[in-house]
């Protein structure tokens, strides 16, 4: 077992310390601006690719983050989380529209700084819809009403964060509200929902200002030679396997917990099973995996459960009884756990420092909730079931044990050692392995930790073990 914490410690480093030294250093003097694209619909993995972006931008000291826009739209709720991060970043935040930015993506790309467009490309046109298995459903006045007002405010507090004109963004939302200019030029008359081309978006307003768009630029190089940003050190963020592997990983972080936790106590009832412990080592490094691709979990997390878990390795194999260790590796692990899978924003001011997003941490505690209740419940189920005939039981249970023919033999002959002593051949942490005239027999001790070699004393049988106690008596 020692070998395995040394293992898993090794690993952990190995997965986590080359992160920190993986950008190369830059001169002082130049400028760094990170590239992220924004090219398919919105839903978790461009999600996901901006999280990760904009966070290793802040910790680059970045001059510029520019996305790279191309999107047909996509979820409100994935929009919403894609707006956090960007909005309140305290980095200049551009977006260059490729092609199209509709719906979804319209509203992300009016959260950034500022705006500019190529030559026949789109933005606009935001109006929430529902999609049904036959393209857009149907909705009555109030549904209707409900979503639109949804995004309306959504719409609103973008617009004031950002200077914008709030009759122009609510105009790409609602069909009722009219878009026009001072000098009385409509734009968008009611009844249509407003989408602009790129001279649209560029127009020139009487005070000086631009409509939406800063202007139209033929390609990235333009928009950069326009910023002074020409000479910048320019990182794109990839999409790769690993973020839809993170997708499928944190939809499926409660079963994966519950199956660690569930792991974790079948390990602590079964001194020297090893691979349990083990597995739950490796469901707990695959969640953390998969939320760090996402953009969540960071190196502090990974240094918080590979603590925990190394000090609840420490206690159940090296020191006796459940003390400081044990207490302080599952209050490690469980806040690194948390961490690991709470949504950060950059700045989020007003929160005390080291408490930033803790105002998040309702998902995560929702899973982590979810996998106590479901590993708790897998756990009575396989007490309850759980046989000496199956591949489990076997690993869990003597087979030096007395097998009579039946369950009922089994415990009448078990009952007849109540009140005889023997000898504590493992800890009981609180289960192990007893002996009595010669034979070895599974055992559960009843109340305070049983060290190796101490004199027990049999005091009833529970679930086809035998339920000590630790005698005053030293052994002969």
């Amino acid at each position: 077992m020692k070998n395995l914490i040394l293992r898993y410690l090794l690993f952990c480093c190995c997965f986590c310390i080359p992160s920190v030294f993986a950008e190369d250093a830059t001169p002082a003097d130049q400028k760094t601006v990170f590239l992220i694209p924004v090219r398919q619909a919105i839903f978790h993995p461009q999600l996901y690719l901006l999280r990760r972006g904009v966070e290793k931008a802040v910790e680059a000291d970045a001059d510029a983050i520019i996305l790279l826009m191309d999107t047909p739209g996509g979820s409100v709720k994935i929009m919403q989380e894609m707006v956090n991060p960007i909005i309140d970043v305290g980095i200049p935040t551009y977006t260059l529209v490729e092609s199209e930015a509709i719906s979804a993506g319209a509203i992300i790309a009016m959260a950034t700084d500022q705006i500019y467009m190529t030559p026949r490309s789109t933005i606009g046109d935001a109006m929430p819809v529902i999609m049904g298995q036959g393209g857009y459903e149907e909705l009555g006045e109030a549904e209707r009403e409900k979503i639109e007002s949804y995004m309306d405010a959504i719409a609103r507090s973008i617009a004031q964060a950002k200077g914008r004109n709030e009759t122009l963004i609510r105009a790409m939302v609602r069909r009722s509200v009219e878009f026009k200019l001072e000098d009385g030029t409509v734009i968008s008359p009611e009844g249509n929902i407003l989408t602009l081309t790129n001279q649209e978006a560029e127009l020139l307003l009487p005070d000086g200002t631009r409509l939406l768009s800063e202007g139209t630029v033929a390609d990235l190089e333009e928009m950069l030679e326009i910023l002074g940003l020409e000479n910048a050190e320019l990182i794109e963020l990839i999409p790769s396997m690993a973020d839809d592997l993170a997708l499928l990983i944190t939809k499926l972080a409660p079963i994966l917990m519950t199956l660690a936790l569930l792991l974790v106590y079948l390990e602590i009832q079964s001194p020297g099973i090893g691979w349990a412990g083990g597995g739950a080592a490796l469901l707990f490094i695959v969640v953390t995996f998969g939320h760090n691709v996402a953009g969540l979990a960071g190196f502090e997390d990974l240094v918080f459960i590979a603590l925990g878990i190394a000090l609840l390795l420490v206690e159940l194999f090296v020191l006796p009884g459940f003390g400081i260790a044990g207490i302080s590796g599952i209050l490690l692990l469980g806040w690194g756990l948390l961490q690991s899978m709470t949504i950060r924003y950059p700045g989020n001011p007003g929160d005390l420092p080291g408490l930033e997003n803790i105002g998040n941490l309702g998902p995560a505690i929702t899973t982590l909730g979810l996998a106590v209740i479901g590993s708790t419940l897998l756990a009575a189920l396989l007490l309850k079931s759980m046989g000496e005939k199956s591949l489990l039981g076997k690993r869990l249970i003597l087979s030096e044990a007395i097998q009579p023919a039946s369950q009922e033999e089994s415990t009448l002959s078990l009952k007849g050692l109540i009140g005889q002593q023997g000898i504590a051949l493992t800890p009981l942490r609180p289960a192990g392995t007893v002996q009595l005239n010669g034979k070895n027999y599974d055992a559960i001790a009843d109340g305070d930790y049983v060290e190796s070699q101490s004199l027990i004393l049999i005091q009833d049988v529970h679930n086809h073990r035998l339920l000590v106690t630790a005698t005053m008596e030293s052994p002969a």
